[in-house]
């Protein structure tokens, strides 16, 4: 066999391979990209300002991606999903602003990926605004308050 008909075995020898896995583990697709090699993240914006005073809005967006202005009221959020990058380099911020303040900072970076994959459900960055600041969870919403302890990343401006 010619070594070029030898590298086309193996590579199409490796490529049923990795379907027939892939068939076998469905769940673990659920992470990952339809390349089996970016994982799939999701984010979610969660508005729990006083009741009655909430006007938040939102911007949010990535160099790829603009959500445009989203305006969330008490308990309502905004979620999207997105494939990481190959290199790592997937980032979205956000533009919050609510009675005269305003805040901006990334929602998800490859420094933030480690910490969204430490929740229950994996691979979740959520952000609870408060009158006091931006929590962050690496757990999924429920209706009411987020899954587990929230920890305190920014003020206000």
């Amino acid at each position: 066999m010619t070594p070029m008909k030898m590298k086309s075995l193996i590579f199409f020898s490796i490529m049923i391979s990795m379907n027939y896995v892939r068939m076998i583990d469905a769940d673990a697709d659920a992470d990952f990209g339809p390349d089996a090699l970016t994982k799939v993240f999701e984010v979610n914006v969660y508005d729990n300002l006083p009741n009655g005073n909430s006007n938040l809005i939102t911007h949010c967006q990535s160099k790829d991606n603009d959500f445009g202005n989203h305006k969330l009221y008490l308990n309502q959020y905004q979620r999207w999903s997105f494939h990481q990058n190959i290199f790592k380099t997937t980032l979205y911020f956000c533009y919050f602003t609510w009675n005269g303040k305003h805040q901006t900072f990334d929602v998800f970076n490859k420094h933030l990926a480690g910490d969204c994959q430490t929740g229950v459900g994996g691979n979740v960055c959520s952000w609870i605004v408060k009158s006091d600041g931006f929590y962050f969870s690496p757990n999924r919403l429920t209706p009411a308050v987020p899954i587990g302890n929230l920890d305190k990343r920014y003020n206000w401006k």
